[in-house]
């Protein structure tokens, strides 16, 4: 299956909702005037990191009607990065998966939480993997790339692709930029090339530009939003954090490649019967 992809690597306004949502009208128009199938947003945009601003998260489905009024508007299948929901006084980051028609398809809320979202966001319970016009996809968001466990399990239920939403930033490695202020970059590098090769799918990583204030600090993003093929590696790359549309052409047709040449899901199903 050949598809148009388009990642949105977006600067949020910190507790903007509405401006944000606006931005992303405009983004999502520019993305399908440039042939995109399927658009994706990064992590947290909406709203950009809560901390204290809890009633900004959505408890009444007010973001994904907006964004499925959005799909329909511009034909486009869509995922809207990941926002905060309130339910039954928890929190969930939670992405979907919305096709052109503006049906909610998938919905994955983050299993592999940050540091900074343990003390509030209840992490999800699996894998979310849907049927779309471009084959079995699967979502992740963000930290939840660092564990082959879940890609496992997307790859088990046939995912083809998987989109994951980000909000990854250089100060993500604590310490860690006393030995290389780009570890995070080539952090996300590898884990996208490693989860593409390990699970034959093509993983489409989409992370927030420029950067956002917490108390005491900046964090600025890496950026490095891309995709990543089977054999190939990253086909397309923002090796930056400024604010930008990645476009590329996605063929699906090379998984079958892989297979033949490694047999990897042959022999999980195997080991799943045996």
């Amino acid at each position: 299956m050949r598809f148009t992809l388009a990642l949105v690597q977006f600067r949020s306004e910190r507790h903007a909702p509405e401006a944000n949502l606006a931005k992303a009208e405009r983004f999502v128009g520019q993305a399908t005037a440039a042939g995109a199938q399927l658009v994706v947003l990064p992590e947290y945009f909406v709203t950009g990191p809560l901390g204290e601003r809890k009633d900004l998260a959505d408890g009444e489905g007010r973001y994904r009607a907006a964004f499925q009024a959005m799909a329909r508007r511009h034909q486009v299948d869509l995922v809207p990065g990941s926002f905060a929901e309130a339910e039954g006084g928890r929190f969930f980051n939670t992405a979907y998966y919305i096709d052109a028609r503006g049906e909610v398809l998938a919905r994955y809320r983050k299993v592999y939480l940050w540091l900074s979202e343990k003390p509030w966001v209840t992490p999800g319970d699996g894998a979310a993997v849907c049927e779309t016009r471009f084959g079995r996809l699967g979502l992740a968001i963000c930290w939840d790339l660092a564990f082959p466990e879940l890609f496992r399990a997307m790859l088990r239920r046939g995912a083809e692709v998987v989109v994951c939403p980000s909000c990854w930033c250089f100060e993500d490695a604590g310490e860690g930029q006393r030995h290389n202020p780009q570890a995070e970059g080539l952090f996300v590098d590898s884990l996208c090339v490693a989860r593409a090769f390990e699970n034959e799918m093509v993983v489409a990583f989409c992370n927030i530009a420029g950067g956002f204030d917490t108390p005491g600090s900046r964090r600025r993003s890496i950026g490095h939003s891309q995709v990543a093929v089977r054999f190939k590696g990253a086909v397309a790359l923002l090796g930056h954090s400024d604010e930008a549309i990645l476009v590329a052409e996605v063929d699906t047709a090379i998984l079958a490649e892989a297979e033949t040449a490694y047999e990897i899901r042959r022999d999980l199903a195997a080991r799943r019967s045996g």
